[in-house]
Parts: C-alpha cells; structure tokens; sequence
C-alpha cells in the first residue's frame, strides 16, 4: 500500500493545490515531509527484505498494473526528495503563479511512478505526462526562447513515444504480455528474431529521444538552459534521468549492452567536447548533461552487478551535483547580469559568497576530487569493468570534464561579497551535504558489493591526476 502512496499521494495534493491556491506551498512542503516519510519505510522494508511489489485492483500479473520497489526507485527516489527540497527553498521568496505548484506535484507523481512501473504500456503513459509537465514547466515563464524550446523539446519528445508505442505494439502483438518480468521469462529462450530486432529498434529509439542521447539530443541543451533554474536543476538533475530508467528495464530482457556502450560513449564525447567550447554558463551546464549521461548509459550497458550500482551511484551523484550547479548558476547570472562566462568573471565581486562556495563544490564533484560524490561514484563504475578501452573511454571523458569546468575557477575564487538569501543558501546546503557525504552514505542506498572496497588510494592519486591533466591543458 504504501508503494501506491508514493505516485498517487502527489497527484492528490496537486489536485487539492489547484483548488487551494493560497495554500499551494505549504501543501508541497508537506508533501516534501511525506515523501520523505514514505521513503524512509520503504528504504527499512527494502533492506528487510520484504516483497515491495503490488498488482493495482488485484488482478494477475500479465492482466494488472504492477507497481515494485526496487534499489533503482529507492536512489531516484531520494535524489527526487532532495531536490525537490533544493527547488522549493530556492523559490521561497519568489512570487510564483499557483499552477506552477501544480506542475510540481504532477512532475514528481510522474517520476515516482515511473520508478516503481512495472509494464511498458505504463511506462510508455507515464513518460507522456512526465514529457506534457516539462514543457509547461519550461515555458513557465513565457518568454519566448523558452516557448521556442519547450516546444522543440515536445515534438521530439512526442515522435520518440510514437516510437516507443510501436515498438510497444510489436511485443504485445507476439508475446501477449507487456509485463516486465514475464518478458523476460518469455523471451529468453529466443534468438533474436527479425520482429524482436525491429521492436527493440523503436523501443531504444524512442527512449533515447527523451534521455538526450546522441544523436537525439539536438533539444536538450535549448531546453535546460531556457528554463528557469530551479527547473533547470530538476530537468536535469531528474527528469532526464527518467530515460535512463527505462533503457534500464528495457535491458532486463532485451539485448542491447553493445548499443547502449557505444551511445553512451558517443554522447559523453560529443557532450564533453560541445561544453568546452560553449561559454554561456546554463548552456554549458546543460551541454555537460549530455556528456554525464553517457557515463550512466556505458554502466547500464555493461550490466554487471557491480556496473548497475555504479550507474545508479553515478546517477545519484550527478543529480545532486549538477542540480546544485544549475542552482547556482541562476545566481550567478542575476547577480552579474550576463549569461557568459568571461563577463561574469569581471562582474565576480557581485556574486554572493553561497552562490560561489556552491560553484567551488559543485565543480570539485564534478572533476571527481576525491572523496566527493563525483569520485566515489566514477571509481564505482570505473572497478565494474576490466576493459582497457572502456577505462580510456571513461578517463577521455573526465578530462573533457575537467577541462570544462576549468573555465569558472575565475568564478569561485576567494574574494568578499554579499551574503545573499537564506533560502538560496538552504538550498545549497540540501544539495552540498550528501556529496560530501556521498562515501559512508552511498552503501546504505546501493548494493556496492565487493567492488566498494576498490575505492582505494591509488584511484584517488589517479583521479587527482586526471584533474591536474586536464586544467594544464585548459591553461595551455
């Protein structure tokens, strides 16, 4: 019962929202103390043991909707918390129209939902909604490179379910099940058919589209960097995250590793080097989603335990480091008055000191410094792999990360300014303590096995390595 409370609490409470305006955020600050509530018993129950797995209206399994529990909704479940705690304290202060609050709830009863979906038909629902919330959130503000974007990011969105839906078609049509786990049981003794290829083809097709995988990924970096930057954190910090999800269940019985390995390392390139050289600071962020993303897809396409855990540790650890990033980036940009990088170095002095203490931990995780989120997590994915050119492909991607992020140390440096709000600087804090946190935390969330104790001193040096590498080259 408590699985359905999850999803179905928040679609509730934007409802009651939209009929109480006045009280619209207080009822998402109670809804934060739910979830969290919520979580908590779910997260005990998980490591009990228990079966967290419901069929809605009790019907049999290849007839009803099934909702489960698994460690993937727990992390995306936690990351979904924090930074919807982040997003709210940062827009404390703001005057926000009552639907926004709305969109909210509904943004947040898509994520959970989907993390809990067992069936591709839901899934394929779900990730409608999650899609029709963003592009109002996007264009919340109604300016109109934010309308242009968020319809950009609608269309595509819309042809890749298309997509998805066929591919949809196809299994239901010749399995007679579109169950996660009776898929798998069914297909397995197959040997890859031509309908099974074509259906798999439109399924991972159609996903990749809302993920922001290369080559589909033509509308992301318009979309996170329009939007305002609490839904820049969200967008990207969450909801592009949903994608990988569902390549995630997708891989549980169909064959793609290969596929994934080789977008996931095509889009952390090609995301790597379009950031360096962009120096609009959201767009850069946004760009560097891309290449982040690939090092989640290159984890879900090897598969091993070990690699499933790295790819949720990374997943995590980015959502909390690149929400913060986006957070602070919006500071930034009022503070100094430009959207660009060199101008806003000459304007530093306006930036509040949270705002750059933000940035300096923020960039630290993201380079991978030891012993931050963003190291942990990297080492984690990095020990789920014996090949070499897979560790080559991982290092290429992190010294195009370092080289990146090298650009704003003229941002962070020391120097006096104002203190800025206490809401924004909460809302730093949310996001800043579990990635430094990230190491004795990350077991409790995720079954590391054996692999966690590979984190040891020789990745650090290498890690530190890579970083000193890639700032004498940006330097160079």
């Amino acid at each position: 019962m408590i699985v359905v409370l999850l999803p179905f609490g928040h679609f509730l409470l934007g409802v009651v929202s939209l009929l109480w305006r006045r009280g619209a955020r207080l009822i998402l600050s109670l809804a934060i103390a739910v979830d969290a509530i919520l979580i908590g018993l779910l997260w005990a129950r998980l490591n009990s043991g228990a079966d967290l797995s419901i069929v809605l209206g009790g019907w049999e399994r290849d007839l009803g909707i099934e909702l489960a529990f698994d460690r993937v909704s727990l992390a995306f479940s936690l990351l979904g918390v924090l930074l919807l705690l982040a997003a709210t304290s940062y827009l404390w202060k703001e005057r926000l129209r009552p639907y926004f609050y709305v969109l909210l709830h509904f943004l947040f009863a898509s994520v959970f939902a989907l993390v809990l979906a067992r069936d591709l038909f839901n899934i394929y629902v779900i990730i409608e909604l999650l899609t029709l919330v963003s592009f109002l959130l996007v264009g919340y503000e109604r300016k109109a490179r934010q309308i242009w974007a968020s319809l950009n990011y609608l269309i595509l969105a819309a042809l890749g379910m298309a997509m998805y839906l066929f591919g949809v078609g196809i299994i239901y049509y010749h399995t007679g099940t579109l169950n996660l786990t009776l898929l798998t049981e069914c297909l397995a003794s197959l040997h890859h058919p031509m309908w099974l290829v074509a259906a798999s083809t439109l399924l991972v097709v159609g996903v990749s589209i809302k993920a922001g995988i290369f080559v589909f990924s033509l509308w992301l970096p318009a979309a996170h960097s329009s939007a305002s930057p609490a839904v820049s954190a969200l967008l990207s910090g969450l909801v592009i995250k949903m994608g990988v999800v569902a390549l995630l269940r997708l891989s549980t019985f169909l064959d793609i590793s290969l596929v994934l390995i080789v977008m996931g390392g095509l889009t952390g390139i090609i995301g790597a080097v379009y950031a360096m050289f962009t120096y609009e600071l959201k767009r850069m962020l946004a760009f560097s989603t891309l290449s982040q993303v690939g090092y989640i897809l290159i984890g879900v396409g090897i598969g091993t335990p070990l690699a499933i855990a790295g790819t949720l540790a990374y997943a995590l650890a980015h959502g909390l480091f690149k929400g913060l990033l986006f957070l602070a980036s919006g500071e930034v940009v009022r503070a100094t008055g430009s959207a660009f990088i060199p101008q806003q170095i000459v304007q530093k002095g306006r930036i509040p000191r949270p705002t750059r203490i933000a940035l300096f931990i923020g960039t630290l995780a993201i380079v991978g410094l030891p012993p931050l989120a963003g190291f942990t997590a990297k080492g984690l994915l990095s020990s789920s792999t014996d090949s070499i050119w897979l560790q080559l492909l991982l290092v290429l991607m992190t010294l195009g990360t370092v080289i990146t992020f090298s650009k704003i140390t003229g941002l962070i440096a020391p120097r006096r300014g104002p203190g800025g709000e206490r809401s924004k600087a909460f809302s730093y804090a949310v996001l800043s303590v579990p990635i430094i946190a990230f190491l004795p935390l990350l077991p409790r969330v995720v079954s590391c096995g054996q692999g966690f104790s590979s984190l040891d001193p020789l990745k650090a040096l290498e890690s530190v390595g890579i970083i000193a590498m890639g700032y004498i080259i940006h330097l160079a």
